[in-house]
């Protein structure tokens, strides 16, 4: 029996939606494709483990928000085994950058060749992080113009994405102010509150506030899973 395939369409552009649909059923054999009109309709969806299944999203990025963000991140959570394609309309190697580092397993041009978005399905489906070929290019091209940089500088330093810009990008997804990025660094170098409060000169009251602001911000039930999440989204970095 060949392994079955859902693809869940989160479009909204209906003919970029039927684009797609049409795409997808022509490509492969076993497949049950189903639009959705929302990221929380997801949440409805009984993404059970079955070995025999894949599961596949379709996220169309005109409809995101912070928000929608958050709910993504928070879906491949509890479902590491489903595979997200992120559809962005432009380069931006900042946002690819972050989006792999979700676990996203692929980014797409809307302009996507059928050759290519046939290419890039085979290798999601075989477990295989992909990037579609115009994008690929433009980060190659990056590359070697950060390599020209360098050859022209007399001390070494490092261009490109800057941590600055990357830590923007990620505590304005979980909302996080500069005080909690500090005391969630400290949490995951295994500080208690206490050691907190002294290491910060905060009340243990101010210290507690903060971490219990981080578990709601990071959507977490516990410490552990809030360090899970903190590597895991690179918020903190071992």
């Amino acid at each position: 029996m060949k392994k079955s395939t859902y693809v869940y369409l989160a479009i909204d552009n209906q003919i970029l939606l039927k684009g797609f649909e049409g795409l997808i059923k022509s490509q492969l054999e076993n497949v049950t494709v189903n639009p959705v009109n929302s990221i929380n309709e997801l949440f409805e969806v009984n993404f059970h483990k079955d070995p025999e299944v894949s599961k596949i999203i379709i996220y169309d990025s005109s409809i995101e928000n912070e928000q929608t963000n958050l709910l993504l991140f928070n879906l491949l959570q509890t479902n590491p085994d489903l595979r997200i394609l992120f559809l962005i309309k432009e380069f931006d190697q900042r946002k690819i950058k972050f989006l792999f580092n979700v676990g996203i397993y692929g980014v797409l041009s809307k302009d996507i060749s059928v050759d290519d978005f046939s290419d890039i399905l085979n290798d999601v489906l075989l477990e295989k992080r992909s990037l579609c070929p115009s994008f690929r290019e433009q980060l190659i091209k990056k590359f070697c113009q950060r390599d020209q940089n360098l050859s022209q500088m007399h001390g070494y330093e490092e261009v490109g994405v800057s941590t600055e810009v990357e830590d923007d990008y990620m505590n304005q997804l979980f909302g996080l102010t500069k005080r909690e990025k500090e005391i969630l660094c400290l949490i995951c170098n295994g500080k208690n509150t206490k050691e907190i409060s002294e290491e910060l000169f905060i009340s243990l009251h101010t210290a507690e506030t903060h971490r219990r602001n981080l578990l709601s911000k990071l959507d977490v039930k516990n410490t552990a899973e809030m360090v899970k999440v903190a590597l895991m989204s690179k918020l903190i970095t071992p």
